[in-house]
């Protein structure tokens, strides 16, 4: 319900500007993926990305299909997402604000560091998982805890079913007789 003449020069790109501009051939050669647009706006290599642009997106986000964006290893301070409207490359700066030119190589460096500096030894996480166990403990609810105490004193006072299966078991199987001569089977040798 098109009219073919207007919507071919609609999608015909303009003719005014060079097609080998430098930044165009740059985005056509950087490395693309896609990722699901958020309130916080696009996560990439653990560190947000957002522009105000992006706002009206992520009120539509449940029915945006997940955009596409390109990335420049040398300098991931700044990624570029398609908008998903026009098609156009934008530049998304980080949600912080940094724009310290910073490489994907260094990040990735820079982040194991941080693990490695974090790492505790496995005594102090044992410890660290009975605090945890603990404290959880500690919050349950007075109501919850009066429950699992009746249950414990009623599990007690029960008899248990392999207390009586002991016991029959003796009395009907009160093992070989002790004069009966064991039977011996020959050995052969090879």
């Amino acid at each position: 319900l098109t009219v073919p003449a207007i919507e071919w020069e609609w999608r015909l790109p303009p003719t005014d500007r060079p097609i080998d501009e430098p930044d165009h051939v740059l985005l056509n050669f950087l490395p693309r993926k896609t990722r699901r647009i958020s309130p916080q706006g696009v996560s990439l290599f653990a560190m947000d990305y957002f522009e105000q642009w992006l706002g009206p997106l992520v009120a539509r986000r449940d029915r945006l299909a997940p955009l596409d964006l390109c990335y420049d290893p040398r300098d991931i301070s700044r990624i570029y997402i398609a908008d998903p409207d026009t098609r156009v490359w934008l530049p998304v700066g980080r949600r912080d604000g940094v724009t310290m030119p910073l490489t994907l190589w260094q990040h990735e460096a820079d982040r194991a560091r941080k693990r490695e500096s974090q790492q505790r030894p496995v005594q102090d996480k044992t410890i660290l998982r009975r605090e945890i166990a603990a404290t959880v403990a500690g919050a349950k609810s007075t109501k919850a805890q009066l429950r699992e105490m009746a249950r414990a004193r009623h599990a007690a006072d029960t008899p248990k079913p392999f207390h009586s299966a002991g016991r029959v078991s003796e009395a009907t199987n009160p093992g070989p007789a002790p004069d009966r001569p064991r039977r011996v089977f020959p050995v052969e040798t090879w």
